[in-house]
């Protein structure tokens, strides 16, 4: 669900595009894309293979909505932007809900991105440490 107030809405279609596009980059980044460097410190993540980027089946349906239209004071349209709130707000929800997804198990922490590599070793270091009696 995402709820964003841009001002004054010339065209819902481009307004909606743009909520739901931030919403996206902020999955993709929560999930998926990372600058991976070698000990040479070369990029190895420098093409569309090997830099994942997520596609629409990917990314999950959305729900969006806008709150009353408050017009900017700043430009005679009242025009605001739009598409921030998904992009910032959208990487720590999405964390936080892997990590809420597998707390019961003594995960409290994961990187960004939480690859599915990320999170069976976030598993694995709470196994570890709950077998250790809990010390790190």
């Amino acid at each position: 669900m995402a709820v964003d107030d841009c001002g004054t809405i010339i065209n819902p279609m481009i307004v909606e595009g743009q909520i739901q596009g931030g919403i996206a980059q902020g999955v993709a980044e929560a999930l998926y894309e990372e600058a991976i460097y070698d000990e040479s410190g070369n990029l190895t993540t420098s093409t569309m293979t090997q830099y994942l980027v997520p596609s629409a089946t990917e990314v999950p349906s959305m729900v969006t909505d806008h709150s009353q239209e408050t017009p900017s004071t700043t430009n005679p349209l009242g025009v605001k932007g739009v598409g921030e709130t998904g992009t910032i707000a959208s990487p720590p929800a999405v964390v936080n809900a892997v990590i809420d997804a597998v707390s019961h198990l003594g995960v409290t922490a994961i990187e960004k991105p939480a690859s599915p590599e990320r999170v069976w070793r976030a598993i694995q270091d709470a196994k570890a440490r709950d077998a250790q009696g809990g010390a790190a």
